[in-house]
């Protein structure tokens, strides 16, 4: 049983650190921060104006640290601020046509890493090695829901 655990637990490492890796490949590509990757990520998503204090809360980072954020978003034109129409206090931040084309070209050089990556998988295991992937993530997000619960 030991050498089925170490195994594993060397499965894990690795797809942690694949995962790692392709994080770190994307914000190469935008050449940005994990929480600017993150931020940008998030501002597509909603799709509409948000707050910063908001933003803050949302990504559980201070609010100085948004507004950092945003600076550099804005400087590159991913990122527009502007004063809130009902409350002058506030601002919001807002991804533009170029933080949304750089969101999405993100999302294609992804897929395309998962297109590669298949098509070096043997075609006729395909289905089966991806359905033994989503039976081990599923055991292994259990196991840590039970350990979270636990502490």
């Amino acid at each position: 049983m030991e050498k089925t655990v170490d195994k594993y637990a060397a499965l894990s490492k690795e797809v942690y650190n694949l995962c790692s890796k392709k994080e770190m490949i994307r914000r190469k590509c935008l050449n940005l921060g994990r929480m600017e990757c993150d931020l940008l990520h998030y501002l597509n998503n909603i799709d509409k104006p948000i707050c910063m204090n908001d933003l803050s809360v949302e990504l559980k980072v201070s609010h100085s640290r948004i507004t950092r954020i945003i600076d550099t978003l804005v400087r590159k034109k991913l990122v527009k601020r502007f004063p809130s129409k009902k409350d002058r206090r506030s601002w919001l931040a807002e991804i533009t046509e170029r933080g949304k084309k750089a969101n999405q070209q993100t999302i294609v050089d992804f897929m395309n890493i998962q297109e590669e990556l298949i098509n070096r998988l043997p075609a006729d295991r395909i289905e089966e090695i991806y359905q033994n992937i989503k039976l081990y993530l599923a055991a292994y997000q259990k196991a840590l829901t039970e350990k979270e619960k636990s502490l």
